[in-house]
């Protein structure tokens, strides 16, 4: 499947193409954005793939040539493709490396020599018995899933074990005792109950993954009352990714890394599960993910990029709500946008919300007017 985004301030323009698109089966349209700020923000935050936008080149908030260097700034591994309806910027496409250049009015014909183009030079050949069988995939950052080697995502029986398998997944492999699990999944309930329900959802459990062809996964040792530990190495895994684009942003300090750990984080580890259990790793992960997007605003800041500051600036302030630094950090930012009346009214709103002396002493809103640069 071929994921395409298309930005074009005009929407007819831009609702043609993306209908032309949804005629091609290999391809997924993810998004038609008519205001390149949007896009923006989308392309840096957003955790899934994308492989080939198509830009516009005259737009009023940014001109595409430009959104296509900061595209090539922050993710590279993205083709690009112009629409215009102008043959003069037809040489400078060729400096960010465009994989085409389409005039309007689009057709359908323009659009298939583009996807073909696109398929070359990716390296797909659009043949799938030809292509490598994928692994298991497992995603922890938002709801838990975990997609076959089929392609298939598992489903599961009773919500259970769903759980246990997050569970043991959770613990990278290491054996935990029977009581453990007990303690962390039924906690409170009757012992003898319990340990039959564990029973019953690792018996379930195992026959769920054997209808994907998943077998003798779950491990059981009967050592010191019993044990399970999970035995697989799943292809993808998004805390895996997540970590490693961690560790190679402090390493290297090259943005791409933080922008890319942010983007696997997405809505945080396990969201919405409910798994009291997963509560310390939630907070280490969070705790990581609020430095990355603090090293990602003071950057943009530094570098005079406050347009696309403001959506990490907005995502960290909201992990830490009572936070009168981070509230202080926004205030500037607004005011370094030239946006007073809203720097205003956010300050106004955080006054109000926050009821610590030395919360409200950081968002002095006379000292960040005089140099709200200062707080970066």
């Amino acid at each position: 499947m071929i994921r395409i985004v298309a930005v074009d301030d005009e929407q007819p323009a831009l609702r043609r193409v993306g209908k032309l698109l949804e005629a091609f089966e290999e391809v997924r349209v993810c998004g038609l954005f008519d205001k390149s700020p949007a896009f923006l923000e989308y392309v840096l935050t957003d955790p899934e793939p994308i492989d080939l936008v198509l830009l516009d080149m005259e737009m009023p908030s940014l001109h595409g040539m430009e959104l296509a260097r900061r595209i090539r700034g922050c993710r590279p591994e993205i083709h690009i493709a112009f629409l215009t309806a102008y043959e003069e910027f037809a040489r400078e496409a060729f400096d960010v490396e465009a994989l085409d250049y389409l005039l309007k009015p689009v057709m359908k014909e323009d659009l298939s020599r583009m996807i073909n183009r696109f398929v070359k030079r990716s390296g797909r050949d659009g043949n799938r018995d030809h292509q490598p069988e994928r692994g298991v995939e497992v995603q922890s950052f938002g709801p838990f899933t975990v997609t076959a080697n089929t392609g298939d995502q598992i489903r599961f029986r009773n919500s259970k074990g769903k759980e246990l398998l997050a569970y043991l997944h959770h613990h990278r492999g290491k054996p935990v005792s029977k009581t453990q699990i007990m303690e962390d999944i039924w906690y409170g309930r009757d012992a003898e109950r319990t340990q039959a329900n564990l029973h019953s959802t690792v018996y379930q459990l195992r026959k769920d993954l054997e209808a994907y062809g998943m077998s003798d996964l779950i491990e059981q040792t009967k050592i010191a009352g019993g044990s399970y530990c999970l035995k697989w190495s799943p292809s993808y895994d998004d805390v895996v990714s997540y970590e490693d684009e961690v560790a190679r942003y402090n390493q290297t300090l090259s943005l791409t890394h933080a922008l890319k750990a942010v983007r696997y984080y997405g809505g945080g580890y396990l969201t919405g599960s409910g798994y009291g259990w997963a509560a310390p790793r939630q907070a280490e992960l969070e705790l990581s993910y609020a430095g990355l997007l603090e090293a990602i605003v003071d950057t943009y800041v530094r570098q005079q990029r406050y347009d696309i500051a403001l959506n990490p600036m907005r995502k960290w302030a909201e992990l830490f709500p009572l936070s009168g630094r981070i509230h202080a950090k926004a205030i500037a930012l607004l005011l370094l946008m030239n946006r007073e009346s809203d720097a205003k009214a956010y300050h106004e709103f955080v006054m109000e919300t926050l009821d610590r002396p030395e919360d409200l002493a950081e968002i002095d809103y006379a000292l960040l007017s005089a140099d709200p640069s200062l707080l970066f």
